[in-house]
């Protein structure tokens, strides 16, 4: 992080300068109490932990090492792992082409990876490194690690169905997927030439792509530009049906002709509006019309995708 922030050493919170001092994006979950209340919210807080199992009981790794080989330089490679949330040991492999999907991401599944012999369970190795629990500035309790199993989730951030692990608050029923937990709080992105930030506190602000004024958004603090989790996560590239060539989402028009359609759906497109093109075919369409029903699907939700840095 380049910039100065306000910090708490004993709960790892962090905020920005800006979002610390405005009074339009402050956020009173975090304003100082007095003594009395902070002494009775302690008391509970200690006692819902503990009901919940939040703070010591749950270890920051997801896996315990089972076996460890040696490789270049004498460095030290965790071959064999058990992790939280399999009965069966997991495999360290290096192995390519494999047509299956990471089961905390839901990502296509590339080396290196662990799998599992026995049942086809397979995550990759960055994904096993996750830690466990986590605090995000999106919410104030700490987040557990989970997978969704049976239950229903839908991430908070992005508002898509989660498939596979989430960061997890049962207290509060709230959830983040795995990727969108990965996205930084300052980021940049190609749509836009300033730097934006998280905000906690824009749900009254529109999204300057979609016109949406629900979910958390990123904020430009140089002008009124918004961007919500959902536009912020559509893939940058993508394949549809059995169109020969992939779509690139762009951010304006591909012409001045002052006519814009859809070609899919042949509707007429906003050119404030962002959309897919196929260059090669001159391929206009709707973000919604190439996405379909996996519009809210969570293994369009790539981070590796997104044209995003910190």
């Amino acid at each position: 992080m380049d910039h100065g922030v306000y910090y708490c050493s004993s709960c790892d919170f962090a905020a920005h300068l800006h979002c610390a001092t405005s009074k339009e994006d402050r956020d009173e979950t975090f304003v100082l109490k007095s003594k009395d209340e902070e002494s009775i919210e302690s008391s509970s807080s200690i006692i819902e932990h503990e009901d919940l199992g939040l703070d010591e009981s749950i270890d920051s790794l997801a896996f315990v090492v089972k076996k460890i080989k040696l490789g270049v330089e004498g460095s030290e490679i965790m071959e064999e792992i058990k992790y939280f949330s399999h009965e069966h040991e997991l495999k360290l492999t290096n192995k390519l082409g494999i047509n299956k999907k990471c089961n905390a991401c839901m990502r296509s599944i590339f080396p290196p990876f662990y799998n599992c012999a026995q049942c086809g369970f397979f995550l990759h190795k960055a994904c096993v490194e996750l830690p466990r629990k986590i605090r995000h500035p999106l919410h104030q309790h700490p987040l557990i690690l989970l997978p969704t199993n049976s239950r229903f989730a839908a991430c908070k951030t992005c508002c898509r169905p989660c498939i596979g692990f989430t960061y997890n608050c049962e207290k509060c029923k709230f959830d983040i997927d795995v990727q969108c937990s990965l996205i930084p709080d300052t980021i940049t992105h190609p749509s836009h030439e300033h730097q934006l930030i998280l905000s906690r506190s824009s749900d009254a602000k529109k999204c300057s792509c979609c016109d949406s004024d629900k979910g958390f958004k990123f904020c430009c603090a140089d002008c009124e530009f918004t961007l919500d989790f959902e536009c912020l996560t559509l893939p940058n590239t993508i394949k549809y049906e059995q169109h020969v060539h992939p779509f690139t989402l762009c951010y304006s028009p591909e012409d001045e002709s002052d006519e814009y359609y859809c070609d899919i759906c042949e509707k007429e497109r906003d050119p404030k509006r962002w959309y897919y093109y196929c260059a090669d075919c001159i391929f206009p369409a709707h973000p919604a019309c190439i996405l379909g029903i996996f519009l809210n699907a969570p293994c369009l939700n790539y981070l590796s995708e997104l044209s995003i840095s910190t």
